[in-house]
């Protein structure tokens, strides 16, 4: 109660980050076959995300009006997770024998904390981080059922491993069907198994190790494979993120003790994901980092040797890394992401819960006073910090004089001034962090799609010559390839003196030749769409089918399908719009869920072609 108490001040908030490029497709959602199109149509993972997505799917007719429907499922979701960790923890105190009104105190006291702890604030209050709940709601339903089947071991051992084993791949699929950390489940048990619980008696040591290789080591051995798999980034992968697999490794070790901090002293004004990129850590030796690394390396060793022996100490370490083994070591993701704490921080908890209420008889009467005022001192920093949320304008504001070299709250501020204070003080605020930061200078093309739009007399050849000047040297990101096709969407419907598709084409090869976007896979795919898309628009159909075919040499897909059979079409090439659509029924990806939406969204563009075809053969001849 209290925590839905302390979120209600963010329901007013916005859509933020992401939120509408994963989830635009939501305004096409208006019956059921639309709505499985988008659970199956997502990019944001290697599996799509179908099961998140198809939670946002039953809210689209709410879309239009705003994030607040969404923020307040989110909330919910967050709400209910917490009763399944207080439950999950109360049926793992008492598999460690301890007395039912302890179990209960300890895992009361812990789930009390994760859901008021504002650190975690950005899982609810990021509309798109539903993927990170839900996959968690899954993680905690399947460990949940796991310990409910454990318990039953010793008494009925066969139904209780198959119970414990059906819990295991169910949590484990669903969760990794919202996004790809559920994979972590089986991990965390383990670690469970490793530390804090003991063997059952009532099976043979041998079938319970044969048990636990298949359900748990496998499970991580695989996923330290794929992990190994991605320690040497290609180098357009260094080029476009400025680290290897090693920095990154060093830079999170750093990242991991500022959650930590960050955890315990979770002061509104230091959270949120508008701060500047960390630092990245290009040495070992440096003093942060090496105090960092060495201090994680005496942890984790310490943890496995002495697991036994300091169960509690080992399982919130090593509950802690194993949490974090996807998203903080080797994959090339952004360094830093606060929800990416929301299943880690899970283990440290526990383990103080247990320590403060079951260690001594003296800690205990400490803790029964510290836990719930530190608990409420935590829910007075939420209830700031969704207070924030809930108020986009003052908070766009407020990060970007918090954070003022951070293109992400600078740009989202230049979005409220254009609504609230008129775009000549939005292209100031645009112009003026270029000018500081011209790593980020590809702000002035969205800068000049509002000059277009708003003043599109006036002569913008100034912005044009800065973009051909700065685009080569900027820090990479995909949101300057959406400018661009904003840009050209602007410049293609409606007159602008100087700037015209043409121009958008020069920007987008000049970013092109840019070190960090000109090896990149998916930004040359993109580049390629662009320009076809602009030559397609100009009538040139031959040039547009060169950058189509130069696009599907980086990575084929639905919309580079689309776009080649729709230009083969207007060009009047129906035999080779056949040809093209019987080639890539062949390419279809592995992804089973994705091969069937690939088939059928060729099979609509089969019947597209047959239609057209039948038209233009109706039609008199002049």
């Amino acid at each position: 109660a209290l925590a839905w108490f302390c979120y209600q001040p963010a329901i007013s908030g916005s859509f933020q980050f992401d939120d509408k490029f994963n989830l635009g497709g939501l305004e096409k959602v208006d019956d059921a076959r639309s709505a499985i199109d988008f659970a199956l149509s997502g990019i944001a993972g290697p599996t799509g995300r179908p099961l998140a997505l198809a939670s946002f799917a039953l809210q689209a007719e709410s879309w239009d009006q705003g994030a607040a429907a969404f923020l307040k499922v989110n909330i919910l979701i967050h709400l209910l997770n917490a009763a399944l960790l207080a439950l999950s923890l109360y049926q793992l105190a008492l598999q460690r024998a301890i007395d039912r009104n302890d179990a209960a105190i300890v895992a009361a006291a812990a789930a009390s904390l994760w859901v008021l702890m504002p650190l975690l604030a950005t899982s609810s209050l990021f509309v798109v981080q539903r993927m990170t709940t839900m996959s968690a709601l899954f993680m905690l339903l399947g460990l949940s059922a796991y310990l409910f089947a454990r318990a039953r071991v010793n008494d009925k051992p066969k139904r209780a491993l198959a119970g414990m084993s059906a819990s295991l791949v169910a949590g484990t699929v669903l969760a990794t069907l919202c996004k790809e950390s559920g994979l972590l489940l089986p991990v965390l048990v383990l670690v469970l198994e490793a530390t804090v619980l003991e063997r059952p008696t009532g099976i043979m040591a041998r079938h319970w190790r044969i048990w636990q290789l298949i359900f748990l080591v496998l499970p991580l051995m695989l996923l330290l494979g794929y992990l190994a798999s991605h320690f040497t980034y290609p180098d357009w992968r260094v080029a476009s993120r400025d680290f290897n697999a090693w920095q990154r490794l060093l830079t999170e070790a750093r990242i991991l003790w500022l959650y930590l901090l960050k955890a315990l002293f979770g002061i509104p004004g230091q959270l949120g994901n508008y701060q500047g990129a960390p630092t990245v850590s290009r040495s070992l030796f440096s003093s942060a980092t090496f105090l960092a690394c060495f201090a994680w390396l005496a942890l984790l060793v310490a943890s496995i040797v002495w697991r036994r022996r300091y169960p509690l100490f080992a399982v919130a370490v090593l509950w802690y890394l194993a949490g974090h083994l996807i998203e903080s070591t080797v994959v090339p993701l952004e360094l830093y992401f606060e929800h990416r704490n929301y299943i880690p921080i899970i283990g440290p908890l526990f383990a103080l819960g247990s320590f403060l209420f079951l260690y001594s008889a003296r800690l205990r009467r400490i803790a029964c006073v510290g836990v719930p005022v530190f608990a409420f001192v935590s829910a007075s920093f939420l209830y700031t910090f969704a207070s924030l949320s809930g108020d986009p304008s003052s908070a766009s504001r407020y990060w970007a004089l918090k954070y003022p070299a951070s293109p992400r709250a600078v740009s989202r501020m230049a979005k409220y001034q254009l609504d609230e204070e008129g775009p000549l003080r939005a292209l100031q605020t645009i112009d003026s962090f270029a000018t500081a930061q011209p790593r980020y200078a590809y702000l002035r093309i969205p800068a000049l799609d509002i000059l277009c739009r708003l003043a599109p007399d006036q002569d913008h050849r100034q912005v044009i010559e800065q973009l051909e000047r700065e685009l080569p040297k900027v820090d990479f990101t995909y949101n300057a390839g959406r400018m661009l096709f904003e840009l050209f969407n602007t410049t293609s419907s409606s007159t602008c003196k100087g700037v015209n598709p043409g121009t958008v084409a020069l920007l987008t090869t000049t970013l092109h030749g840019n070190p960090r976007y000109i090896d990149e896979p998916l930004f040359n795919q993109f580049h390629q769409k662009l320009l076809a898309a602009i030559a397609r628009d100009q009538g040139d159909y031959d040039a547009a089918i060169d950058h189509l075919q130069q696009a599907i040499a980086h990575g084929q897909s639905s919309d580079i399908n689309k776009m080649m059979v729709t230009t083969l079409a207007g060009a009047g090439e129906f035999d080779a719009a056949r040809d093209f659509i019987d080639n890539a029924e062949v390419l279809r990806p592995a992804n089973p869920v994705k091969a069937l939406m690939w088939q059928r969204d060729l099979d609509i563009l089969r019947e597209h072609i047959r239609k057209l075809e039948q038209y233009v053969r109706t039609q008199p001849r002049d």
